[in-house]
């Protein structure tokens, strides 16, 4: 009996990361669920779990090396990596010249570090089975400079030029990468923040985890590289 496929997911524990692992589960595969929040991983887990899937709850702070390589050892084990869909970011939006460098280091260490951290690991299981798939999520931001998001948007810019290089190199071991590139998403993200923007006008994770489906469901050699997703009302 063939094995299931593991997909590995890190900001597993609410918004995009939690209705992207339920889609997973839903589909056939066998989730892993990091992020460093273990109580909202549970909370994850259960509807995976209602969802009629199987998952690993690994308790994973992404900027933190050793941590990393114990959530890929321990997918390692379940199965065989198809997929690592990485997710896990924070954003401080301030000017410039109010970002503390604590906040600054933040982005980066997690935005940026954190995804190289997770790439790294994933790719040496994915050149040995010759086969996978990273989704990378990133931002509009990443795409463009936002006002007031100088450290996001620094970080979101290096998540681009990694997962672009990235594919480079993996285009002969048969590994597949996908950059997403979403406009404002009306999740729990925004809970954390006191801006008035109009959530009922903003892209759903609904809208955001179909668009990567249509990335993964791609047969053979094919592969979309880039998936810019907005609001059909423009920017914010």
């Amino acid at each position: 009996m063939p094995k299931k496929p593991i997909a590995v997911i890190t900001g597993a524990s609410e918004g995009i990361g939690r209705a992207l692992s339920v889609k997973f589960a839903s589909e056939g595969y066998i989730t892993v669920l990091a992020a460093r929040s273990e109580e909202n991983l549970r909370t994850t887990a259960d509807l995976v779990g209602e969802a009629g899937g199987e998952y690993l709850v690994v308790r994973t702070d992404v900027t933190a090396e050793n941590e990393v390589e114990t959530l890929f050892r321990k997918a390692a084990k379940v199965g065989d990596l198809a997929v690592l869909a990485v997710n896990a970011g924070v954003g401080t939006f301030k000017a410039v010249e109010e970002i503390t460098i604590e906040e600054w280091q933040a982005m980066l260490d997690v935005n940026l570090t954190g995804a190289f951290l997770c790439t790294r690991e994933a790719v040496k299981l994915m050149k040995k089975a010759n086969a996978g798939h990273i989704i990378y999520i990133n931002s509009l931001s990443g795409k463009r400079a936002l006002s007031w998001g100088s450290g996001y948007s620094a970080s979101k810019y290096g998540l681009r030029g990694l997962a672009d290089t990235v594919r480079i190199e993996l285009r002969k071991s048969n590994v597949k990468v996908t950059s997403v590139f979403p406009g404002s998403v009306d999740s729990s993200w925004w809970d954390k923040f006191d801006f008035d923007f109009p959530r009922n006008q903003m892209v759903t994770v609904e809208n955001v985890v179909e668009a990567i489906w249509s990335a993964l469901a791609q047969k053979g050699r094919s592969v979309i590289e880039e998936i810019n997703l907005r609001q059909v009302g423009g920017d914010f």
